[in-house]
């Protein structure tokens, strides 16, 4: 049993078994590479969480890390063995091949975790993530309207969203009441009544710091029954580098008129003369539109010349499917739709967003069931069902009470979609609710045996610019 104990030895600590064995200048060749080891872990836990991290994201260096977890593996099988075959007689090493075999397994098992960790790291970044375009490739502008070859005009008259222009001035219908959205309207009117008083110092001029990352969330609504991919969730997260807070707000995919960069001001045109009605009243019962005026003087209305309002003039959550085919504006993104409606939520902002994430329904259901879940604080009775989130699937259903509820993956994307009786904004509020909520559950026990599933993820349901 004295070959088993140095056997284990060298096992915990390579060379103690050579040193059990009386054996110490082998004791120390064994034991030499542990300080070197040591030291560069050392090192490398110095570069502190963003240093560590900008490694870890890097193909080349994981690609060392295998190379090392490979070298160690041999060091330490080597050291088990040596120590075993020094103290152990050719008689009693039949018997106790066993044991010892059952040793070098428990030594290997960590390396071959480490291993399918590394490698499976490897292929998700290198499938997910871009690499930056050479700096001698231009980026095209963007010379010629775009309309996304699919995409079918639908002009629903008795939709309370429908784009209307009254007397020249756009808006839509979502603040009027008996037909807009109640929240809007209550909104609309709560700030009639509100007095503005000038601010008492002027904003400044950068008022964000420059250690900030921006990133554009969007949550794709593709699914079996779905009309293409829409954009339905869209979250903005900006965080502050140097102490790490963060905030979360939301975009409601309804938007519309929205003011575009003045480089893609002339893009939406035709979709513009799609969409937009023209205001048909006739107050005055003369047989034309009240906004019509005589323009020649023949005392007959002209109908007014065709102005752009230099504006995307559908929802938000279409631009994605207008913009698909802007190759030649974004030569270099994984998705020319992402990254036009990047750009025009960062104008809409003022901000600026530096990188986006889409994932699909399914890599959200895969998100929430992978870290075991998400308890939210439910404040209304919710039993409804929405579309499955892939084909084949289930579709995701949620039956619960008011309370500290624990939704599953399915349960928790019928949560942050459902909206019929209820409105986009408290669909927003209830999606980053469960965006808070997956982040302040979630430890690093529970990502570090998550992390093979959150791997199939961002290979298999996440696009990105980053």
């Amino acid at each position: 049993m004295r070959a088993v104990g140095a056997a284990l030895l060298s096992a915990l600590l390579p060379g103690a078994g050579q040193l059990l064995a009386r054996r110490p200048l082998r004791a120390l060749a064994f034991f030499a590479p542990l300080p070197i080891l040591t030291l560069g872990g050392w090192i490398f836990v110095d570069r502190g969480t963003l240093g560590m991290a900008d490694l870890l994201v890097r193909p080349s260096f994981l690609t060392g890390l295998l190379i090392l977890d490979v070298a160690i593996l041999i060091w330490r099988v080597w050291a088990v063995v040596d120590a075993f075959l020094i103290t152990s007689t050719s008689g009693d090493r039949s018997w106790l091949m066993v044991p010892i075999s059952l040793l070098l397994l428990v030594v290997a098992i960590p390396h071959v975790i480490a291993w399918d960790y590394g490698t499976r790291s490897i292929s998700a970044l290198n499938a997910t993530f871009t690499a930056p375009p050479a700096d001698d490739l231009p980026v095209l502008p963007h010379s010629s309207p775009s309309i996304h070859a699919t995409e079918t005009f639908i002009i629903d008259h008795d939709s309370p969203f429908v784009i209307r222009t009254y007397r020249d001035e756009p808006r839509t219908r979502v603040f009027s009441v008996g037909s807009g959205d109640p929240l809007a309207v209550q909104e609309f009117n709560d700030r009639q009544n509100i007095s503005v008083t000038p601010a008492p110092y002027a904003p400044p001029t950068d008022p964000l710091d420059k250690d900030r990352l921006t990133i554009l969330l969007v949550g794709a609504d593709e699914g079996p029954g779905r009309e293409g991919l829409r954009t339905d969730s869209m979250n903005v997260a900006t965080i502050d580098l140097s102490t790490g807070e963060a905030a979360l707000f939301g975009l409601p995919r309804n938007l519309k008129l929205l003011p575009l960069p003045s480089r893609f001001e002339k893009s939406f045109v035709e979709l513009e003369k799609n969409v937009i009605e023209v205001d048909l009243t006739d107050e005055d019962e003369d047989g034309f539109p009240d906004t019509w005026v005589d323009l020649d003087g023949d005392e007959i209305p002209d109908e007014p010349e065709f102005e752009s309002c230099k504006c995307f003039p559908t929802m938000l959550n279409k631009v994605h499917q207008y913009t698909l085919d802007w190759t030649n504006t974004y030569p270099y993104s994984p998705d020319p739709g992402l990254s036009a409606l990047k750009d025009i939520v960062s104008h809409l902002l003022d901000l600026h967003i530096d990188y986006f994430v889409m994932v699909n329904m399914g890599g959200f259901v895969d998100v929430i069931d992978a870290i075991g879940g998400v308890r939210v604080l439910v404040k209304e009775p919710y039993h409804v069902t929405v579309s499955a989130p892939r084909e084949g699937a289930p579709k995701a259903s949620v039956n619960v009470e008011p309370g500290l509820r624990h939704l599953d993956g399915l349960e928790a994307l019928a949560y942050a979609r459902w909206r019929r009786g209820s409105s986009d904004y408290h669909r927003m509020g209830r999606q980053r609710c469960l965006v808070r909520a997956a982040v302040a559950q979630t430890n690093t026990v529970d990502l570090v045996r998550a992390f093979p599933s959150l791997l199939d993820v961002m290979q298999n349901s996440v696009t990105t610019d980053i």
